[in-house]
């Protein structure tokens, strides 16, 4: 393979000594380095090498065929952007080439993590960032006038779907792993809300008040709110086919999808009154926890309790819906199977259990409690037992979100004055401050949700 001068690997300069601008090197070119050897998508890398003359030239750098943006050059370094690549698992092994005039000059093995996103006002409003899972490279993805938050990762990794007031209400948008093409889905004058990906990627749950005849009364003293109607939609993830799943004058909402996509969970009010005078916080409602087929048909109530039974999250392996409950006079996490049997209470603590959300491999449940009198970090076994204190600060620990492969956990905590970004492994060993900002870095996604509910 014949190769233009400055791009020769080091040994056969050394070795052979040529000094032309034309001569013959073996047919693979040089072994490319890289530094970091891992990074998350829009990040970047310095590819290391040597040889690779003064200026670009008709130079492409390809991660498993998808070319990289260029962002400095020198004769032993190229700086390039991570190119949007998918990362189902979220772990993926590329193959870099660096190419001239089509031929390629070098090759190297690079992996692409995915990356974790997180909110912060660091920038005057809520915008949204991504960085490595180590903390590095803390990157803008939206730069807005408007607030940007709720991000979660497509099941592939290649989209983020996310919340904008961008327009001056709350709409869904979508956009590349790179913040590029930022999408408005749903292009409605009322509040929608809360997106969340359906297991294939192919669809898009979310909450909207679009259906509601009038806003709350919010004027009277003591203050009081009227109730109205919240609805839960789906969506293709362009936008198109937007539909009322919920469709009922109720309060509707938090919708979990079953592992394979055929079923919905949520949360609703339909069978208290048509009309309630409540007090200022819209959840104690004596809520109850339905489920539906993804096309909204034959919605079916799985809980009975006259108290409240809020926030369900299906398991990873579709075998059981997990959720909080007073109905013993406390918040504590119950489990059901799909269809409301077996409802087992697994916690039993004087003080509240709130918000379980699973771990990928479904073994354990995240939950939080405030036994220790401030919230922290727990995990349970899908059963219930070997209750686990991961966190143990003085002050707010918020927000579990495991890795994909489940063997690390990224939080929120205010241990240090403000609300901050942190990683630990599974068992809750290895606190890692991942953040340090004067403002508010909040709400962190890498692989499952960990925040209901949302803001």
């Amino acid at each position: 393979m014949k190769a233009k001068c400055g791009l020769a690997a080091v040994l056969l300069v050394a070795v052979i000594g040529l000094a032309s601008c034309d001569w013959f090197w073996w047919s693979d070119g040089m072994t490319l380095g890289f530094a970091p050897l891992s990074g998350a998508v829009h990040t970047t890398v310095t590819v290391v090498g040597q040889g690779f003359g003064a200026t670009p030239g008709d130079t492409q750098i390809t991660f498993d065929g998808v070319e990289a943006t260029i962002v400095t050059w020198s004769d032993t370094n190229i700086v390039v952007r991570i190119p949007v690549l998918a990362t189902p698992t979220g772990t993926r092994t590329a193959t870099v080439r660096l190419l001239q005039g089509g031929t390629v000059a070098g090759t190297g093995t690079f992996t692409v993590v995915r990356g974790v996103l997180f909110e912060t006002t660091r920038d005057g409003n809520s915008e949204i960032y991504v960085m490595n899972p180590d903390g590095t490279q803390q990157t803008n993805l939206t730069n807005d006038a408007g607030g940007d938050y709720n991000p979660t990762w497509s099941p592939d990794g290649t989209k983020i779907v996310f919340v904008s007031e961008r327009d001056g209400n709350s709409e869904i948008y979508t956009m590349d792993a790179d913040g590029s093409d930022p999408t408005n889905l749903t292009l409605h004058a009322d509040e929608d809300y809360n997106p969340v990906w359906s297991p294939n990627g192919d669809r898009i749950a979310f909450m909207t008040d679009r259906e509601a005849a009038g806003p709350p009364i919010l004027d009277t003293t003591p203050k009081i709110i009227l109730e109205y109607n919240v609805e839960i939609f789906s969506m293709n993830t362009d936008g198109t086919g937007q539909t009322n799943l919920t469709d009922d004058s109720a309060w509707d909402g938090y919708p979990t999808w079953s592992p394979d996509g055929t079923k919905i969970a949520f949360q609703t009010d339909r069978d208290d009154n048509e009309l309630m005078i409540l007090a200022i916080v819209p959840d104690d409602l004596g809520t109850e926890i339905y489920s539906m087929n993804a096309d909204g048909t034959d919605a079916t109530r799985l809980s009975w309790s006259p108290e409240d039974d809020m926030y369900p999250s299906w398991s990873p392996d579709g075998t059981k819906i997990v959720f909080q409950s007073d109905r013993d006079g406390d918040w504590e996490i119950y489990s059901m199977n799909p269809d409301g049997s077996g409802q087992t209470r697994l916690t039993n603590h004087p003080d509240p259990d709130v918000m379980p959300t699973w771990s990928p491999d479904g073994d354990w449940i995240t939950f939080h409690s405030y036994r220790d009198g401030n919230p922290e970090i727990y995990k349970m076994t899908a059963g219930g037992l070997s209750k686990t204190r991961l966190t143990t600060s003085t002050e707010w620990d918020w927000g579990p979100s495991w890795s994909p492969d489940g063997t690390q956990i990224v939080f929120e905590s205010s241990r240090d004055g403000d609300p901050e970004i942190y990683r630990m492994n599974a068992d809750g060993s290895s606190q890692m401050r991942l953040t340090s900002d004067p403002d508010l870095d909040f709400r962190p996604f890498w692989g499952t949700y960990g925040w209901w509910p949302p803001a």
